[in-house]
């Protein structure tokens, strides 16, 4: 009976251990904020709050100069290959590849927004830079 009790105490305890080591599940969310200085003596401040699926951003909420803007990510963007695009009500926010785990080292790079404009007589949409060459506060 002692012996069976010590085995069974085995099994479950291998079964823990088991459960503690197990990766993190691919469909869970979790978020990250981190906050940047922007511009090149680092003026402009920025606030940005990530969600993820596991290692893949999903979307960021950019607070810029009192506004917050809900980006989704942009997977059809060539840029995106090389880093992350967000878009949203007519603003882009552009970083370097993110995951959870780099999210509080990778800096931003521009975040910008559509603006119509006559340019020799026609109508085109150009992207104004709000702010530009983010980098992480630590």
């Amino acid at each position: 009976m002692k012996r069976n009790l010590i085995a069974l105490s085995g099994v479950f305890l291998c079964a823990g251990l088991a459960a503690c080591g197990t990766p993190k599940d691919a469909q869970e969310l979790t978020q990250k904020t981190i906050q940047y200085r922007c511009g090149a003596s680092g003026q402009q401040r920025l606030a940005v709050q990530y969600t993820f699926q596991g290692a893949e951003a999903l979307n960021a909420k950019v607070v810029y100069n009192k506004q917050s803007l809900d980006l989704a990510r942009d997977n059809s963007s060539t840029a995106d290959m090389v880093g992350n695009t967000f878009r949203g009500s007519g603003f882009t926010w552009t970083t370097d590849k993110l995951t959870p785990e780099n999210a509080s080292t990778v800096h931003g790079n521009t975040l910008t927004q559509e603006a119509p404009k006559v340019i020799n007589g026609q109508k085109v949409v150009v992207n104004n830079i709000l702010a530009k060459d983010c980098k992480v506060v630590s």
